[in-house]
């Protein structure tokens, strides 16, 4: 300490060097500042390399010179530290004990202190100073030195925190001398083997032996540990109870700082219950042994049934896939990769719907099962099952089992017999009808033939009885001319009253408007007949020259009944030429027509009727203003056993059998409806039909 202050401060100063120089030559003197600048230097340098803090004070306590350390722990510049009093830089409450320990200084020669030191920041610094006094140039200086104590703080925390590991550790820790004399042991260390602290320390650890770790293993044990290595190992060592145990051990040298071993350190873990799982894994790994073989089997039969099942799968024409909750892809069979061209790495995962509709079919939402999946580019036909999928191992529905079932053959068979038996069905409906009609015809003409028989005679038995009341009426009026003339009054007036009384006056009038009427009522039967027999055409069921005219006269008459209550019928009946037809078919038409013209009548309304001819073609209309039809019914209105109305109240056979007479006459029927509007059927026929 003393050298160093010498170097600090006996050493000349600058105001001495210089007033010096004066006296000197040029050379002297600049070789007298090169050795005072070195001299400078070397003093700072040796400040500079002094561990931790040292500064200089004046009898005034005010600092004179410094180390780089003080600065930089103070954050303090060189102008600021100048002249400044240590007291300034130390806590407020430090402050009364570092002016006492100063004093100390001057009165002792020396004092020393732990305290905090604040920086220019205002960060507290823990540090140790020791000072002590000295004479510089017959003056009294004081001479301090400091140690930062944050390293020595925390390695005072580190050593505590290890120990409170050692002391807490799951593990036992046992530390012995060279001679293997135990001076340390933790507390797991007592709790797993008995031993109480006061009783391990100054044993061997020899007093944990069983007699079941060989000499062999204690003296690779010893060699290793004396050769400066890590021993690690097991020991089945026996408790203070008697009961043995087994632990594992790590144990390795402790060098002093000069490398020489000084103990050791041992680290064990009780591994009695680890043990005990192996010997029970050791027994059961035999067993697995011979399970394995067994599973082995089992599972190669498990496989091959696997790729049996995958196979019968695979040859089946159906789309069968496996999906989740998600309807994600988990498995499928070979129809599905053949059906969207796609691998099974680029199916697995995909939501099975988007891959569907990828693939061409549209999926309806919701699809339930039983829903009919048409794939458009291909026209082929599934049918859309889902089961749900059970998961033996959850035993719980995971997902769904979801196949397409190919039915576009069935499909068209299907469609193809729908058709034959709809055509069928029309064909009998319309066998059915022509042999009605054509009953209905016979009836008519054996009830017009046995009718005409009766009302041959009835008519002119009511002739010649009008002729025999006419001759009595003469005779009356002959005799009644005859009585007046007599001269006998009184038998006049009283053939006069009898006449009045049984007023044979009134029953000769009217005897003759009787016998009139019912002429007229025989006639009217008569001409009900002759329609009856015109509808019927019994005798004209080949083709031939007809009046469409005369057909549409006959069936209004026929069908007048239908109409009477709630039609005004307006006929506009061109001159029109005669056509080669089947006029009881044609009847039939114009009856179906009329029929449902004046059904579609709710209460009062019109139908007209009208026929004309141009172009080569015969034309005949049928109008009503009803209710009309919307254009999608007017679409269908031609199908075989469809209809609007009520079920009981039509068999739909109507329009189907009329279309397909009007096509066999070589014609066309026109339908022109508005809903609220009315209805107009138009029915053109060749005036010459060919073939």
């Amino acid at each position: 300490m003393n050298n160093l202050q010498i170097l600090a401060l006996q050493a000349p100063s600058e105001s001495e060097e210089t007033g010096g120089s004066i006296l000197q030559t040029n050379t002297e003197s600049q070789r007298i500042e090169e050795d005072l600048r070195e001299e400078k230097e070397i003093r700072e340098l040796v400040l500079n390399s002094l561990p931790g803090l040292f500064f200089l004070m004046n009898e005034d306590l005010h600092l004179v010179c410094w180390n780089k350390n003080l600065e930089e722990i103070s954050g303090y510049s060189t102008k600021e530290l100048t002249g400044m009093h240590p007291h300034d830089f130390f806590v407020d409450r430090d402050k009364g004990l570092i002016a006492e320990k100063f004093r100390e200084v001057f009165e002792c020669g020396k004092a020393s202190v732990e305290t905090h030191l604040v920086t220019k920041s205002g960060d507290c610094i823990p540090c140790s100073i020791r000072a002590s006094s000295s004479l510089i140039n017959n003056k009294t200086h004081m001479i301090a030195t400091g140690i930062d104590l944050i390293e020595k703080i925390e390695a005072e925390k580190l050593l505590y925190q290890l120990s409170r590991a050692v002391e807490q550790s799951p593990c036992s820790v046992v530390i012995t001398d060279t001679e293997g004399t135990i001076e340390y042991v933790n507390p797991m260390f007592s709790q797993i083997t008995g031993y109480s602290l006061d009783e391990a320390i100054g044993q061997n650890p020899r007093i944990l032996k069983s007699g079941r770790t060989s000499t062999e293993e204690y003296r690779e044990l010893w060699e290793t540990l004396i050769a400066g290595g890590e021993w690690r190992g097991e020991f089945n060592n026996r408790k203070k109870g008697g009961e043995t145990y087994w632990e594992y051990a790590s144990i390795s040298p402790i060098k002093n700082a000069d490398d020489v071993i000084t103990h050791f350190l041992a680290i064990k873990e009780d591994i009695t219950a680890r043990k005990t799982i192996e010997r029970e894994l050791h027994k059961s790994k035999a067993e697995l042994l011979v399970n394995h073989e067994q599973l082995k089997s089992l599972f190669q039969q498990v496989e091959r049934t696997k790729r049996e099942w995958e196979n019968t799968m695979d040859c089946i024409g159906d789309v069968v896939f496996l999906v989740d909750f998600e309807n994600r892809i988990k498995r499928t069979n070979r129809a599905l990769h053949e059906f969207t061209g796609k691998a099974f790495k680029e199916i697995s995962g995909m939501v099975w719907q988007d891959l569907l509709m990828a693939s061409g079919i549209l999926i309806p939402s919701p699809c339930s099962p039983g829903t009919e999946l048409c794939h458009s580019p291909s026209g082929r036909w599934f049918i859309f099952s889902s089961y749900p999928f059970t998961d033996s191992s959850l035993n719980a529905v995971s997902g769904a089992v979801i196949t397409l079932h190919d039915t576009t053959e069935v499909k068209r068979f299907t469609s193809e017999l729908e058709k034959a038996y709809s055509e069928l069905k029309a064909t009998q409906a319309r066998v059915v009808q022509q042999e009605k009609m054509a009953s209905i015809g016979q009836l008519a003409a054996g009830v017009a033939h046995e009718i005409n028989n009766p009302m041959g005679f009835i008519s002119s038995n009511l002739g010649t009885l009008g002729k025999y009341v006419e001759r009595f009426n003469d005779f009356i009026k002959a005799q009644s001319e005859l009585i007046e003339s007599l001269a006998d009054k009184d038998a006049a007036a009283a053939l006069r009253e009898k006449r009045k009384v049984l007023k044979l006056d009134y029953l000769l009038e009217d005897g003759f408007e009787l016998i009139k009427e019912s002429l007229e009522g025989a006639e009217r039967v008569r001409t009900i007949v002759k329609n009856l027999k015109s509808f019927s055409r019994v005798d004209e069921a080949e083709c031939q020259d007809s009046d469409i005219n005369e057909c549409i006269t006959s069936t209004i008459n026929i069908v007048w009944n239908e109409l009477k209550y709630k039609v005004n019928l307006v006929k506009d009946l061109g001159d029109i030429p005669f056509i080669k037809c089947h006029p009881q078919q044609l009847n039939q038409v114009f009856m179906n027509l009329l029929v449902n013209a004046a059904q579609a009548i709710e209460k009062q309304g019109e139908i007209t009727v009208r026929t004309w001819h141009e172009s080569g073609s015969l034309f005949a209309s049928i109008s009503d203003n009803g209710c009309g039809m919307t254009p999608a019914v007017i679409n269908r209105i031609f199908e075989p056993f469809y209809t609007t109305k009520e079920v009981g109240k039509g068999t739909g056979l109507g329009l189907s059998i009329t279309y397909d007479i009007i096509k066999k006459h070589n014609g066309e029927i026109m339908v022109e409806s508005e809903p609220g509007n009315g209805t107009t059927f138009t029915v053109r026929l060749p005036i010459i039909m060919e073939g």
